[in-house]
């Protein structure tokens, strides 16, 4: 039987090489695992729509009776398409009522967080909403609506809150195109 003989140079030599293998193949993992995964770019449209929709929501939601109801209609107003400043406009007398009762103040933050649904001329988008006070008869600072943006000749306008049983339709679509 033949003995295999290395000399400590030899061992030392292969040592360091075993170690210099294993440093490149951690390197290699930790580049790979720390590379930026690029995130891709919303269309002009999207970016849009989704101003629109967010610029709508902070002004529905940014409220302080001392200014009155004029004024928070033309700021919400100046956001939104015709179609949508009328339904406000309708539905504003016995809403700002709450809130010179209630003494309201409140601005919002409005984060956009999905487009939910696109046609050529509409897109819904879901965004977040934090308050910085709760509006009367609510406890939440916090939530998230579906609101829907319209393209009109100037551009993107908000135009309306969904409501429920919209939302609910686009929920089960949403259900039945992910299986």
């Amino acid at each position: 039987m033949r003995t295999l003989s290395i000399s400590r140079k030899s061992l030392v030599v292969l040592l360091i090489l075993c170690v210099l293998v294993a440093a490149g193949i951690f390197a290699i993992n930790f580049l790979s695992a720390n590379r930026p995964t690029p995130t891709p770019t919303p269309s002009a449209d999207d970016l849009q729509a989704s101003s629109a929709v967010t610029a709508g929501v902070k002004a529905f939601f940014n409220v302080n009776y001392q200014e009155g109801k004029d004024a928070w209609l033309n700021r919400f107003c100046s956001t939104s398409s015709e179609a949508g400043c009328l339904v406000a406009r309708s539905g504003s007398t016995a809403l700002w009522k709450r809130y010179v009762d209630m003494k309201t103040v409140t601005t919002a933050e409005v984060t956009p967080l999905q487009k939910v649904k696109q046609t050529a001329d509409e897109q819904v988008w879901r965004v977040s909403i934090k308050l910085s006070a709760p509006l009367p008869g609510s406890e939440k600072t916090t939530d998230e609506a579906y609101a829907s943006a319209i393209r009109e000749k100037a551009g993107w306008k908000f135009d309306r809150f969904l409501l429920d049983p919209e939302i609910q339709a686009l929920k089960q679509l949403g259900k039945a195109n992910n299986q």
